[in-house]
């Protein structure tokens, strides 16, 4: 089963990491949903970008925990009523969602920890069967390779190998996280 790519939610700390992959979106007509610095980026690398970034984030520490936009992640696509209310909410499904962390730093920590970043990341795991997912700089060079191959689409295969090793990586990072509570 391939999945056909027509909204894509972009959340980079790193802005470079996602140059490679902002082509190959635009050949394949994707609209490219991004917070605020990630959005800057991308429209001026030429690209179209819509912030998703609305009202007051206290910061930056709230910016991608909005019920909307975990709604586009979470939405099971292969069932009706999730998609009719993601149509009286006005909004379409993400079908990708390209997430890159901040990097924690213990001088500044709990402060640095990326909550929202880390949400986007679990709810896409969690919708795996729907939404294709790219964590870091590696994997997001494996979405754009994989993209080019197929045609703008990720095969299902694709979606729960990228999800598995999400899952691992979360894991990770908060054991990083808890490691620097101590």
């Amino acid at each position: 089963m391939k999945i056909k790519l027509k909204n894509i939610l972009i959340a980079v700390s790193n802005k470079s990491s996602i140059d490679g992959l902002l082509p190959v979106l635009n050949d394949h007509q994707v609209k490219i949903w991004a917070t605020e610095g990630t959005a800057k980026h991308i429209n001026g690398k030429g690209y179209e970008a819509t912030s998703i970034v609305s009202g007051f984030d206290f910061d930056g520490r709230v910016k991608s925990l909005d019920r909307t936009i975990l709604a586009q992640v979470l939405a099971d696509s292969a069932k009706q009523n999730h998609l009719d209310e993601l149509a009286r909410m006005g909004v379409e499904p993400f079908d990708a969602v390209v997430v890159e962390l901040y990097n924690l730093d213990k001088k500044n920590f709990p402060e640095s920890m990326d909550i929202g970043g880390t949400t986007l990341i679990r709810a896409a795991i969690k919708n795996w069967e729907n939404v294709a997912l790219a964590f870091d700089e590696e994997s997001t060079k494996g979405l754009t390779e994989h993209l080019k191959a197929n045609s703008g689409s990720v095969l299902l295969e694709f979606c729960r190998q990228q999800a598995k090793k999400a899952a691992r990586f979360i894991e990770q990072r908060s054991k990083q996280e808890a490691d620097l509570l101590s």
